[in-house]
């Protein structure tokens, strides 16, 4: 149901993700190895148990869950070479292409049989055409990553990467790894309106990762 949009261009109508009094969410900027993280856990269901119960699977107290999280955001973007703000810093910083489809490959694709491609997508024709192959893998039960950029007011880029997890009719369900879903429709994909699914900085779709064997 369209419930209108927020004032920084986002949909009104966002489910927020909780386990117990916790938000499922990155932490600083880390929304590829976040959205690498959700996707693990959506395709391999130890995992997910794993996160939320702890080895035993019974330790489930929102806090120490939250710590999972963490460490595990922290894990990947290690492992993808992700960027930090400086040579010194501890503090991650985005991740580029190659890491990206590296962690991908690694903590997804055991679990789903198949191995991602980065591919852009900076034009509305390119994203149009990307739409059916987006449509075969969601419907498969591969959760399809991809990349939004913008501009910060003082002209500065931004960017962020999300994940389109389900479809249903023209609409894309979309994993934002504030911790939050919403739906989207393939016009606003193409069409440069996904600041539906984060906000205003950020509305053209320009990559996205996709299973090999789609």
């Amino acid at each position: 149901m369209d419930e209108g949009l927020n004032p920084d261009g986002s949909n009104r109508n966002t489910d927020y993700q909780w386990f117990g009094d916790e938000k499922w969410s990155q932490e600083g900027n880390t929304c590829v190895p976040s959205s690498t993280v959700t996707a693990r856990a959506m395709v391999d269901p130890l995992y997910a148990l794993q996160l939320t119960g702890g080895p035993s699977g019974q330790e489930n107290e929102p806090d120490a869950f939250r710590h999972r999280l963490h460490d595990e955001q922290l894990r990947l973007h290690e492992e993808g070479d992700g960027d930090y703000l400086h040579w010194w810093s501890d503090v991650p910083d985005g991740m580029d292409g190659d890491g990206q489809n590296e962690i991908a490959d690694d903590e997804v694709s055991p679990h789903t049989g198949s191995k991602y491609e980065y591919q852009q997508v900076r034009g509305a024709d390119e994203r149009r055409d990307v739409l059916p192959d987006i449509e075969k893998s969601v419907a498969e039960g591969k959760p399809v990553p991809f990349e939004v950029e913008g501009h910060e007011k003082n002209g500065d880029r931004v960017g962020h990467q999300m994940m389109v997890i389900g479809q249903e009719g023209d609409m894309l369900q979309i994993y934002n790894p504030w911790g939050q879903t919403t739906w989207v429709s393939e016009d606003d994909f193409v069409n440069g309106h996904m600041e539906k699914a984060s906000d205003s900085r950020m509305p053209d779709a320009y990559a996205v990762h996709l299973p090999a064997d789609r």
